[in-house]
């Protein structure tokens, strides 16, 4: 009995010290895919029919491509485009935030229908993403410096008003947003369009989609590849990784210091980030804000999106939306 039980104990630590090992190497590979502007799938890239979509609708009268270097701690060149229906220094301005992996051009209906409705609309790609410089995505850290550059672009190039903003924000561009607008007032509404709460619970389930291994397993995995990638951010700025943040954002600290009104939108039907992922977040909105979750609907800029799903609902609503908490 006392040799079967001695097996058994080797055997377990056996497998600890494998599980260990593997996770360990595995990391080093999954830490660089959680910065990586790389998505699950392909990126959109139809920039130039964007573009052609905006001239052809007749909505817009100015339509441009800005070009202006990113955050001062990682210096980049960015890539944006700024269209309005004219006067745009009379009117506001909406942003629209893409995910990981996306771009500007995965806008068009979006951009379209703001500037119908009178809106100015910039329309960025992220770092790392598009036409924009870059090689990793830090979820907000740098990118929320990258946005206020871009707005100071708008401003100078048009005229812009900085204190009237909106943003419309996909995904990780959710959490973006959320550190764009914190302690912005000039930021007066955001249409949050399935976000997450905790990073690192979101980055285990982000790894187990692209690997295909069940998330459990991904634990140890996920919690080194996270700590690789928040070094990895830290070296790039030249500070220690426990200096400052070193890289780490938290979307729930963001929200409790944005002061805009937040519609926060989740497909009930979301696999890539599923509605548990959002409720500690819905939970710290600041005043006045909503959730809806849309029945049958998954994730934003998917087949099954809410607003392919909700159509009509999805336009009502936001149009009421952005015409009470930010008239054009």
């Amino acid at each position: 009995m006392k040799r079967l039980l001695g097996r058994a104990v080797t055997l377990a630590s056996a497998g600890a010290l494998l599980y260990a090992g593997a996770s360990w190497a595995a990391s080093r590979a999954l830490a660089r895919r959680l910065i990586s502007p790389q998505g699950l799938g392909p990126a959109p890239g139809r920039h130039e029919d964007l573009l052609a979509a905006l001239e052809s609708s007749a909505l817009a009268t100015v339509i441009a491509n800005l070009r202006h270097r990113g955050s001062a701690r990682l210096p980049v060149e960015l890539a944006a485009i700024f269209a309005s229906p004219g006067d745009p220094e009379k009117r506001a301005t909406l942003l629209f935030l893409h995910g990981k992996g996306g771009d500007a051009s995965e806008w068009e209906p979006d951009a379209l229908r703001a500037l119908k409705l009178g809106y100015n609309v910039l329309l960025p790609d992220l770092r790392g993403h598009g036409r924009s410089g870059g090689t990793f995505f830090t979820l907000g850290f740098l990118e929320k410096e990258d946005l206020a550059l871009t707005v100071a672009a708008a401003r100078d190039g048009f005229g812009i008003d900085p204190d009237r903003l909106g943003v419309h924000s996909c995904s990780a561009g959710s959490s973006v947003a959320l550190e764009f607008a914190a302690d912005r007032p000039g930021v007066r509404a955001i249409w949050l369009e399935s976000p997450f709460a905790r990073p690192r619970d979101m980055a285990r389930h982000y790894l187990s989609r692209a690997t295909r291994l069940p998330a459990p397993l991904l634990t140890l995995t996920s919690h080194w590849a996270v700590a690789r990638a928040v070094a990895r951010i830290a070296a790039e700025l030249g500070v220690a990784p426990e200096a400052g943040d070193g890289g780490r954002v938290d979307p729930i600290r963001a929200a409790r210091r944005v002061t805009a009104t937040i519609l926060l939108v989740h497909g009930e039907d979301d696999q890539l980030v599923p509605l548990r992922f959002t409720r500690e977040l819905a939970a710290a909105l600041p005043p006045r804000s909503t959730v809806w979750n849309v029945a049958g609907a998954g994730h934003c800029h998917h087949a099954d999106e809410p607003a392919a799903q909700a159509k009509l609902a999805y336009a009502r609503k936001w149009q009421e939306f952005f015409g009470t908490y930010l008239p054009a």
